[in-house]
Formats: C-alpha cells, sequence, structure tokens
C-alpha cells in the first residue's frame, strides 16, 4: 500500500514540474513574441512615415508641375 501512495506521490510530483515547464515556456514564447511585435511595429511605423513623407513630396511636385504647365499654357 505505502508502495503504491509513494508511486502515486512521485507521479504527481513529476507531472506538476512537466507542467510547470511547459507553463514557463509558454510564458516565455509569448514574452518573446510581444518583443517581437513591438519591434515589427516599431519597424514598420518607421517605414510608413518614410513613405507618406515621399508621397507628400511627391504630390507638391505635381501640383507644381501643374501650375507651371497651366502658366506656360495660358502664357
Amino acid at each position: 500500500m505505502r508502495v503504491w501512495i509513494f508511486a502515486w506521490l512521485m507521479a504527481s510530483f513529476v507531472t506538476l514540474v512537466v507542467l510547470g515547464a511547459f507553463l514557463a515556456s509558454m510564458v516565455s514564447a509569448a514574452v518573446q513574441l510581444g518583443r517581437s511585435a513591438q519591434r515589427f511595429q516599431r519597424d514598420v511605423g518607421e517605414i510608413t512615415a518614410d513613405i507618406s513623407r515621399g508621397a507628400a513630396r511627391a504630390g507638391d511636385r505635381a501640383a507644381r508641375d501643374r501650375e507651371r504647365a497651366q502658366a506656360l499654357g495660358q502664357g
């Protein structure tokens, strides 16, 4: 009878250790994923801002070119 109790306790302990290790690995993966998402968001935000500034400059150039073309056409 004592052997079964000891075996059950050992099996319970091993199960808890395995579940704890699994939980720790899941938490670690979640933290890494969160950091990667933040880094991605930061990098994409910088790229998006650059593209937006470039588009604004292109729009300004196009407006100036239209004005010049109209001025030359009317002059």
